[in-house]
């Protein structure tokens, strides 16, 4: 590689992976010291991870959650990492290939100062920024869609061979989380972009079969192990129950407005760490979570955003392409468009997700055909990644379960697009002399400034736990169930062949390396001690110091977890 030619994306990407890392690290200290007792779902995936390294852990109709996570980790399992720091590590990791992604997907429409700026613009959403060291499926999920739609556009552009890369990724992106197939619409619309789909598609066959043939040979090994350890497709049958009417239609009433409300805070809030609240302070529907309100960062962006879309509007229906569009004439892709989006509304909702994807894409394709022949440059980019903020949107949107990092897969579209409305606030300044600098200071200027807020944000609030009916000690709670799980595999090697329950079997289980099952919805019962006598249970692990009567004893605390223990009295 030629130093001298490439040396800006060199300078950018290698200040790019510095801070995306450094970020990367702070979280880690943090979260590496907390564990993954706050985000339960995470040891769904660290039972699975374990179950992939050999041991008989978890609850058995879990693992049939997404699966490539949990598969990478049981890998440092083997080598004998068996921690939750393991999981938090793997999926940080994605992270920062999300970022690099960004860039080089960026890369493709804009300049190096540009592409560094709409990738760290992504890195520091407070709702990526939240979810970096949680052992959560969200940024791995994220990060594979960047990189499919980036070789698919790679495919178009350069050489078909890489949907070779493609397909495959969004295959692993789909073992991921399942969400992710969401991006196949994304590239397959792609194909329909060209001005002869068919003549594209016979002249390329071999290259879009050889993809789709790698793509179905990934999905095939992951199915193979499924089948040959007996798990069922949990995922996939939980993404059908979603797409489907009939399962919305039994729901609460869906608030589609849900993510419009919040989206602001999406993009920039006045507490930016995660842990920013004090206890009680958790109102989900506010995001108080995250932070208290929208930050000055948040209403810099939604401007420069704002007159973006003005300024490209306005480009888009300028006299020019006025006179362009009135010479095509074009009253047929016209009505489809609009028919397709009145049916779209009309039907949203009272279908299914499918359905309404289908629609809504046969609308937005005319709207391109109709388009596409005005004076706009890289229109087939744009329109791709609008497509690509729709198909996603819908979906959330349909989903009657809102929950704020639901809405990660679009941040990737909402950094392209103030990158782009960035650059063409910047194209109004051509006439400046200083113009070439002013297109580099502003860029950088703007990542300082995200970075210094952040920053101060951060440096200005504590770890805390959101919610007062959680453990009190932000940092202690995992340790004291290991600790209590520790004393007992130290005071008991037979322990594996008791019956053991928990409030938080989850976490018991990866802990103890065995099935135990949760009870924390009824152990504060009044009959729930003689349940677990008649159950013969000999062990119960509790999360916090309630009273457990006769004749179980308590052997062991630490801190708010206590051991009991069923004495027989012989």
């Amino acid at each position: 590689m030629n130093f001298k030619e490439h040396k800006k994306d060199i300078i950018a990407i290698s200040s790019l992976l510095i801070i995306v890392g450094i970020i990367t690290l702070l979280l880690l200290n943090i979260d590496g010291k907390a564990g993954v007792y706050y985000v339960r779902d995470v040891f769904f995936y660290l039972n699975n991870a374990l179950f992939y390294s050999g041991y008989d852990t978890g609850l058995a109709n879990t693992r049939g959650l997404s699966p490539l996570i949990p598969m990478i980790t049981s890998i440092f399992f083997r080598m004998g990492f068996i921690s939750d720091f393991t999981i938090i590590a793997v999926s940080s990791s994605f992270y920062i290939l999300a970022a690099l992604g960004m860039y080089l997907l960026l890369r493709l429409r804009f300049n190096e100062v540009l592409s560094f700026t709409g990738s760290m613009i992504l890195s520091t959403f407070p709702l990526i920024i939240v979810w970096i060291t949680k052992g959560m499926l969200d940024i791995p999920g994220m990060c594979l869609s960047i990189w499919a739609v980036y070789f698919t556009i790679l495919s178009f552009r350069k050489n078909t061979k890489f949907l070779y890369v493609a397909f495959p990724l969004i295959i692993l992106g789909f073992f991921t989380r399942y969400t992710v197939l969401l991006m196949v619409p994304v590239m397959l619309i792609q194909f329909l972009l060209v001005d002869e789909p068919i003549t594209y598609i016979k002249t390329h066959i071999k290259d879009i079969l050889g993809g789709i043939g790698a793509g179905a040979l990934v999905f095939a090994i992951f199915i193979g192990i499924y089948y040959y350890l007996n798990i069922g497709l949990f995922f996939i049958s939980q993404g059908s129950d979603i797409t489907n009417s009939t399962y919305n239609a039994l729901v609460t009433p869906n608030n589609v407005l849900y993510y419009i409300k919040n989206v602001l805070i999406y993009l920039g809030t006045s507490n930016y760490i995660p842990y920013s609240l004090k206890p009680g302070a958790f109102l989900i529907e506010k995001m108080h979570w995250i932070g208290g309100q929208p930050s000055i960062i948040s209403y810099i962006l939604t401007i420069i955003l704002l007159a973006g879309i003005i300024l490209y509007l306005k480009k888009l229906f300028d006299k020019e392409n006025r006179d362009i569009l009135r010479k095509e004439n074009d009253k047929l892709k016209l009505a489809i468009f609009i028919i397709a989006l009145a049916l779209f509304f009309i039907t949203y909702l009272n279908i299914s997700i499918v359905a309404s994807v289908v629609i809504i894409s046969i609308s937005l394709l005319a709207l391109y055909k109709m388009l596409n022949k005005t004076k706009m440059d890289d229109f087939n980019f744009d329109f791709i990644m609008f497509y690509w903020f729709v198909v996603n949107f819908a979906f959330i949107t349909y989903y009657h379960v809102k929950v704020d990092r639901y809405f990660m897969p679009i941040l990737p579209v909402a950094a392209y697009f103030i990158t782009l409305s960035l650059s063409l606030i910047l194209d109004k300044f051509k006439t400046y002399k200083s113009i070439d600098k002013i297109k580099v200071i502003v860029p950088i200027g703007l990542v300082c400034l995200i970075l210094l807020c952040s920053g101060v944000s951060a440096l200005s609030n504590s770890p805390h736990t959101f919610d007062n009916q959680m453990h009190p000690n932000f940092f202690t709670a995992a340790s004291e169930e290991k600790a209590v799980c520790e004393w007992l595999i130290q005071h008991d090697a037979d322990y594996m062949n008791k019956t053991i329950w928990a409030d938080r079997g989850g976490d018991i289980s990866f802990n103890l390396r065995m099935q135990v099952p949760s009870y924390e919805k009824v152990s504060n019962a009044t009959n729930f001690t003689d349940e677990m006598a008649k159950q013969k249970v000999t062990y119960f692990i509790s999360k916090d110091n309630k009273t457990i009567g006769e004749p179980y004893i308590k052997l062991y605390q630490n801190g708010e977890v206590s051991l009991y223990y069923y004495d027989k009295g012989e």
